[in-house]
């Protein structure tokens, strides 16, 4: 049973982190999946993996619905934990293709109730077929197109960053990051598209902008306005977060920021800046992934 459990596992862990935004949780959920799997006489199920993405998406729904008091009452702008790649972690790769991992996908993921989440899911990043989606949420095929075709329209008209994590996008990483060391504002400004947003999320636990900030101008103020702030001993490296470009601080050797960018056109379009604790513990061991310094 566990060569069959282990199979899957990557599948398994993608649905529970997309659908929950949160790595522990979703390594919880995982592990509550495995718990009930070994319970199970596997000659009876003719679909193992059926079986165990059907327990992990209905498991995530009811977390979800037991959860949304405190999703709804979270101070500020909520962003998912970060994921970074080599993490050990890493949802499946075919899945991964679909920049369903990135952070502008998992917010507009947020603007979904639980059952539409999990029907979007599993029909547009997993390929499950309507009638198989349909079984799994417990709602009519019918509906779940109606699900589908409502979230690809919110997702078409969110800007889609263009540029991969790729040399040119870690030169522009290192470049912004030089900027806001010094608190170059015009240099800062060149970099940023005319619509720029960045989204910090502290959680009420540290301090962060309680809503997203818009504009070049704004973003680039913003900034330069926060860096001389932080921890005098502030190191970053560049680092693939949520299959972005971004990056990790860390001061006195704990990380204590993540950022993630979405890139138009050599421009920045959207900075996603996570400050929260609580959404950075996974990553401890995370600063020798990272591909660059400052």
């Amino acid at each position: 049973m566990l060569e069959v459990f282990t199979e899957h596992r990557k599948t398994l862990f993608g649905i529970a982190y997309r659908m929950l935004g949160r790595v522990s949780e979703a390594e919880d959920m995982v592990q509550e999946v495995w718990i009930r799997w070994q319970k199970q006489d596997a000659s009876a199920i003719d679909s193992p993996k059926s079986w165990l993405v059907s327990t992990m998406t209905r498991l995530c729904i009811d977390q979800l619905r037991s959860a949304r008091r405190e999703r709804e009452e979270y101070y500020g702008v909520w962003l998912p934990e970060p994921l970074m790649q080599a993490s050990g972690n890493e949802p499946d790769k075919a899945a991964a293709v679909s920049d369903s991992l990135t952070m502008a996908f998992m917010m507009m993921l947020e603007s979904l109730d639980p059952v539409e989440r999990a029907t979007f899911l599993l029909r547009e990043v997993f390929d499950y077929d309507y009638a198989d989606t349909a079984a799994i949420v417990g709602k009519s095929e019918v509906n779940c197109r109606q699900i589908v075709r409502r979230a690809k329209a919110q997702l078409q008209a969110r800007p889609q960053s263009n540029l991969t994590p790729n040399a040119q996008a870690q030169r522009l990483v290192e470049q912004f990051f030089r900027a806001a060391d010094t608190g170059r504002i015009e240099e800062l400004l060149s970099m940023l598209t005319e619509d720029a947003t960045l989204y910090s999320d502290g959680g009420g636990r540290v301090r962060a902008a309680g809503r997203p900030i818009c504009s070049a101008d704004h973003v680039s103020r913003f900034l330069a306005g926060i860096w001389p702030r932080l921890p005098e001993d502030t190191e970053w490296r560049a680092a693939t977060v949520n299959g972005r470009a971004g990056a990790i601080l860390r001061a006195q050797g704990d990380i204590y920021g993540a950022f993630a960018f979405d890139i138009d056109h050599l421009r920045v379009q959207k900075v996603y800046f996570v400050l929260n604790p609580e959404k950075l513990r996974h990553l401890a061991g995370a600063w020798e992934q990272g591909t660059g310094g400052g």
